[in-house]
């Protein structure tokens, strides 16, 4: 078996034929679908065991005895594969037919790199469902050499879904189980410590986004799992400084963990909580950033203004320009006290 897709499925039944079209219909023949249902409330399992009885060679289907989430899932996936490279697509989205051929023969002829990456395409439902991208030419993916040029990994996206990863170099570090962010956690880590990137440029995977949902709908809610960024960055150094590389790739490291974690100031900043509440946990959460990894000030607000945004950056700025007493208090402590007892409006 060449490549493994793992597929966690939690009620997706408005989507999930459409996912599993684009993988039943791979052009690459020694490809496995490990598709998991995660306890749904909805017909997911009823459609995975139609299609596991129509593509009985291409499809097993697995059942969580209880809801696990998706990273213990994929985890569970990533246990029971064959494959020589592993996927992960989400039950909502599709793929592009070429794309796993693609990678995996470029893959072979480029000495097996521990990750491949492609395009990834965010679309509102099933916008690009009926176009025909066979049309265009694939190209032969890029090599990147991580010591060589480690400022490349910064462009790629943290997304597990657009990627392959070789089975031999994620046996060890699998995903963080009940932690948001996971992904940031999972691909970057395994970028950094890989040798080789063979990186595509294709529109190959397509990252659903649901209009019902409303884009930036969930961003106004207080998320109790804010501080789950700490562990997602902390998590990426380990594994770094484990492959002995942290000295050589700090700076790219510590640019990710800034990005990171001040991405989720910034979802602070569109909570749906007091001026005063607001403020103060930007404060904390900032502060708190800087205690662990350092002063991200230091960095051109021009070169992280590209992750964070430029205006939001300034603002955080100016909270942190209040006061500048960082070591006298318990930030940790402090901040999730204040995150449990926000008033919502």
């Amino acid at each position: 078996m060449k490549v493994s897709v793992i597929v966690p499925v939690y009620n997706s039944e408005k989507y999930l034929r459409t996912c599993l079209e684009s993988l039943v219909n791979q052009t690459l023949s020694e490809i496995e679908i490990i598709a998991i249902d995660d306890c749904s409330k909805d017909q997911s399992l009823e459609i995975l065991r139609e299609y596991e009885k129509k593509y009985p060679t291409k499809i097993k289907v697995l059942q969580n005895e209880k809801n696990l989430g998706q990273s213990a899932t994929r985890n569970k996936g990533i246990q029971v594969s064959q494959g020589e490279y592993i996927g992960f697509v989400d039950s909502d989205d599709y793929v592009n037919t070429n794309m796993y051929q693609t990678m995996y023969e470029e893959a072979c002829r480029n000495q097996y790199p521990e990750v491949i990456t492609t395009g990834l395409i965010f679309v509102r439902d099933d916008y690009y469902l009926e176009t025909n991208f066979d049309g265009l030419k694939r190209r032969k993916g890029r090599i990147m050499d991580v010591l060589k040029t480690p400022d490349e990994i910064l462009e790629e996206s943290p997304s597990a879904c657009n990627k392959l990863f070789r089975k031999d170099t994620i046996r060890t570090h699998l995903f963080l189980e009940g932690r948001m962010w996971e992904d940031v956690a999972f691909s970057f880590a395994k970028m950094f410590c890989a040798n080789q990137i063979l990186s595509f440029s294709h529109a190959d995977y397509f990252y659903r986004r649901r209009t019902e949902d409303g884009v930036s709908v969930a961003g106004y809610d207080v998320n109790p799992h804010l501080l789950d960024i700490f562990a997602v960055a902390d998590k990426i150094e380990l594994e770094v400084r484990e492959r002995g590389r942290f000295q050589e790739l700090e700076r790219q490291v510590r640019f990710v963990q800034y990005s990171a974690c001040l991405q989720r100031v910034v979802e602070i900043l569109n909570w749906k909580i007091s001026e005063v509440d607001k403020m103060e946990l930007c404060y904390l959460m900032s502060s708190l950033i800087i205690q662990k990894y350092g002063d991200f000030r230091k960095i051109s607000i021009e070169e992280l203004s590209s992750r964070v945004g430029f205006l939001e950056l300034e603002k955080i700025n100016d909270v942190l320009r209040r006061e500048d007493n960082l070591e006298q208090i318990s930030l940790q402590e402090k901040l999730e006290y204040q995150l449990n007892n926000t008033k919502r409006l």
